[in-house]
């Protein structure tokens, strides 16, 4: 895998953070970190997320979540996990202002295919801790078994909302 092929989704993700007016740079949030799958396979991933308002509840704020988060391929493993996948996503987001807590979820599709993201529909859920800019989070892509093999990915990001 070349080195400039794995670093344009990046760039793709800083273009666009780049592109955006400034009112909604303040919901566009940008996260790394590694992903596992099955046997502790790991690799880095990155995201990006525009989280609107969809409105204002008691202690907390539910919004839309529209992203895009990118799997890095593997190479040298016993599965099948060579290719990079992307996958596009929108669902909802809950975070509570008075503690941070975070939980999301929603519905997405892929480019690329492996052993551990193996058909549409993926459904991604999130939950972490956000304070201020930053967050942390433990996310989930998963086909919920539609498509065999189902071995999904787990990550732990990094996050910094604009």
């Amino acid at each position: 895998m070349s080195q400039s092929r794995s670093l344009a989704p990046a760039a793709a993700v800083l273009a666009a953070a780049l592109s955006l007016p400034a009112a909604a740079q303040s919901q566009f949030e940008v996260s790394a970190g590694p992903s596992w799958t099955r046997d502790n396979e790991v690799t880095p991933v990155v995201a990006a997320a525009w989280l609107p308002e969809l409105r204002p509840l008691n202690n907390a704020v539910l919004r839309w979540e529209l992203g895009v988060i990118h799997v890095r391929g593997r190479d040298d493993t016993a599965y099948d996990l060579e290719d990079d996948v992307t996958v596009g996503h929108a669902g909802l987001r809950y975070e509570r202002t008075d503690n941070g807590l975070t939980l999301g979820f929603g519905i997405g599709a892929q480019t690329g295919h492996t052993d551990a993201l193996s058909g549409d529909p993926q459904f991604v859920s999130t939950v972490g801790w956000r304070w201020n800019r930053f967050s942390l989070l433990a996310r989930h892509i998963s086909n919920a078994s539609i498509h065999q093999p189902n071995d999904g990915e787990t990550m732990v990001v990094a996050a910094w909302r604009f």
